[in-house]
């Protein structure tokens, strides 16, 4: 993984250290909206690029702390060595900005995990899957006064991530993010390739939106980038009372989204996203997460060992026969239903010995031999694991007691099919059907009244694959279905004493059979225009009217 400031060779991973550009620092501190009498933190100086600049611009009361004192200094405002975690906030500032380190983990030193584990101040907040980053910000805004403002560059993941839910729901209740800058895939920092946000925090102060930035571009953050996103964040100001109020220019776009409340997923809705918003004020709405049991795949560890072809079936003996499973791969998924038959796997974890492998399932055991070398250095997940055996059966039994199930890439790009793959998995007589770790199994529950078609038919519909879309949790492009995020995706409940949302209930279900029996994929549309009539005749907000960028702004 990635880390922020420049890292050195003597510290390495440990203090997560990459450099931030002068001209970053320059646009961060012009976010600033305190006069030069502030008094200002700067938790984290490594070289001192944010006290160069602060110095620059006339702001003289400046603390700053630093971790590594073999780093050179660009500033003449002190820098304090020591370790900024371990100073208690009794000092109250009136902004805190920066560049917090990231390091994950497991490489976080062995003397700040326990400090995590065992402080009460921490624990609420970090776990064995927060990285350091969130520790950063947590204790930063503890270091705020009333009204005081939090500047931070810093990855994506802590905004959507589950285990970053206890840092949001602290942030929320202690104040409201004023700003937020979405730089995506976009280089700020050489050797670094992730999503990087800028975003600007107030501490106890109650704003009813915030001001979105999307630089949507794969060319590398320069000033001109940042010179526009100033000139957007300035638009934004001029129509803070326009909620519909939207800009879409070339690679960025600006709007206002409403406040992130509570420890949801930091998930910015566009006014041009109207469908979103209709789905997001159906009151009487499921989650998959309340109506499904999810479970990745199974880990054979080494699918070459394992997968077997067609013509080798007839080289089997019936034991060899009686201990094949069937698996389903992301590659054998379509939208609806697989695109091909499910592949057979050899499965031996119920061999307790070699011998009893060589003797009864010869062929196996030949195939197996190929490759004993990479099954015996298989990641094991510290477990001693006979070399012939899968690694993890993960949710086998979840594959088991469900004969009716919907299978999902577990990794997704949306831009390669332009739509996701839901696939309805039923399992022929005493022979259940399987996945791989690259799918996701999702289980309705038994005695949810709505129909698995009429489930199937929603998840693989224009309006959940456009809410998806918008709100899902992606990396690079890349969408990720593993448990939680799939437990969030929004499934309308119908009224059983409302004829209308019946009937739609039975045309989405009909027309979903329809695809699935006669893969009429074609229909599609048909079954897309049942799901907007119901999301219509479900919404019970009103959602504001798209504005348009007049062109005199845009020079």
């Amino acid at each position: 993984m990635i880390a922020y400031k420049k890292m050195n060779n003597r510290n390495g991973k440990s203090l997560g250290q990459y450099m931030t550009p002068k001209f970053v620092a320059e646009f961060m501190s012009s976010l600033i909206g305190k006069p030069q009498s502030a008094s200002i933190l700067e938790p984290d100086a490594g070289e001192g690029v944010f006290l160069e600049v602060l110095y620059e611009k006339g702001f003289r009361n400046v603390k700053a702390y630093e971790i590594d004192e073999q780093l050179g200094k660009r500033s003449p405002i002190k820098i304090t060595y020591c370790d900024f975690l371990k100073i208690p906030p009794k000092q109250s500032f009136d902004v805190v900005i920066g560049n917090p380190p990231y390091v994950r983990w497991k490489n976080i030193p062995e003397e700040w995990r326990r400090l995590f584990k065992k402080s009460e101040y921490w624990n609420k907040i970090m776990n064995g899957l927060c990285d350091l980053t969130y520790a950063f910000i947590y204790h930063a805004v503890n270091f705020l006064r009333d009204y005081g403002e939090l500047i931070f560059i810093c990855p994506l993941f802590w905004t959507e991530t589950v285990h970053g839910k206890h840092l949001r729901d602290h942030l929320s209740k202690n104040g409201s993010v004023e700003l937020l800058i979405n730089l995506n895939e976009a280089k700020v920092f050489e050797q670094v390739s992730s999503t990087i946000i800028i975003f600007k925090y107030v501490k106890h102060v109650k704003l009813p939106r915030v001001k979105i930035i999307e630089y949507r571009s794969k060319q590398p953050v320069t000033p001109l980038v940042t010179n526009r996103i100033s000139f957007l964040i300035k638009n934004l100001e001029l129509h803070a009372e326009k909620p519909d109020f939207y800009i879409e220019d070339g690679s960025y776009r600006a709007y206002l989204s409403e406040q992130f409340i509570g420890g949801e997923p930091w998930h910015p809705v566009p006014p041009t996203e109207k469908i979103v918003r209709k789905i997001d004020t159906i009151q009487d709405i499921a989650h998959i997460g309340d109506i499904a049991e999810i479970g990745n795949g199974m880990v054979s560890g080494l699918d070459a060992a394992f997968k077997l072809k067609e013509e080798e079936l007839k080289a089997l003996n019936e034991h060899e026969r009686g201990s094949l499973i069937y698996v389903y791969k992301a590659k054998t998924l379509e939208r609806f239903f697989p695109s091909s038959k499910p592949i057979p796997y050899i499965f031996t974890n119920h061999i307790a010995s070699e011998r009893d492998l060589e003797q009864f399932y010869p062929y196996f055991h030949q195939k197996l031999s190929r490759y004993k070398e990479k099954l015996r250095h298989r990641y094991n997940y510290a477990k001693d694991i006979p070399w012939w055996h899968w690694v993890f059966l993960r949710n086998k039994g979840l594959f088991e007691r469900y004969n009716v199930k919907i299978f999902v890439p577990s990794k997704e790009r949306y831009n390669i099919r332009g739509y996701f793959r839901f696939a309805l998995i039923r399992d022929e007589k005493d022979k259940p059907f399987y996945a791989t770790q690259d799918v996701t199994a999702i289980c309705v529950k038994r005695g949810f009244r709505e129909s698995v078609e009429y489930i199937l038919g929603l998840l693989n519909s224009e309006p959940i694959q456009r809410w998806i879309m918008v709100k899902g949790f992606s990396r690079g492009g890349v969408y990720d279905f593993s448990e939680e995020p799939i437990r969030t995706i929004p499934i309308p409940r119908i009224n059983w004493n409302n004829s209308n949302e019946i009937e739609l209930h039975r045309l989405i279900a009909e027309v979903v059979r329809e695809i699935l029996t006669q893969k009429r994929l074609d229909k599609t549309a048909e079954l897309n225009n049942y799901v907007k009539r119901f999301i219509e005749l479900k919404k019970e907000a009103k959602i504001f009217p798209l504005s348009v960028f007049s062109e005199h702004n845009r020079n």
